[in-house]
């Protein structure tokens, strides 16, 4: 894996999905209507995120290809709909910045 990408996950499956439903995500606590696989309430970006500080973690493999971590993975791919992995550039947190007004004397009533 790329040192410097966070990998995406690729969830089609509707079963990620709960439509009824939104729980706390076991990883941020935000209301989130997402599932993994094994039914955890969790936002896909937070599952993406926990790959990546987590690249140590037992993998899930389809043959050769790495599908994920075991506690969140890609779904299985399948002849109908084949699955690209992209990865995108960790990207440096900005730095704040001051906002500076102009001072405007106010006008006495």
């Amino acid at each position: 894996m790329n040192g410097d990408a966070v990998r995406l996950l690729v969830w089609r499956e509707a079963l990620h999905f709960d439509r009824f439903e939104d729980l706390l995500c076991v990883l941020c606590g935000g209301r989130t209507p997402m599932r993994s696989h094994a039914d955890e309430p969790v936002h896909k970006v937070c599952a993406e995120q926990w790959n990546y500080t987590h690249s140590d973690a037992p993998r899930r493999r389809a043959g050769t290809r790495d599908l994920g971590t075991r506690r969140f993975h890609d779904d299985a791919p399948t002849a109908s709909k084949p699955t690209n992995v992209r990865h995108l550039p960790q990207r440096p947190t900005p730095d704040a910045l001051t906002l500076e007004l102009p001072i405007t004397e106010r006008k006495p009533a």
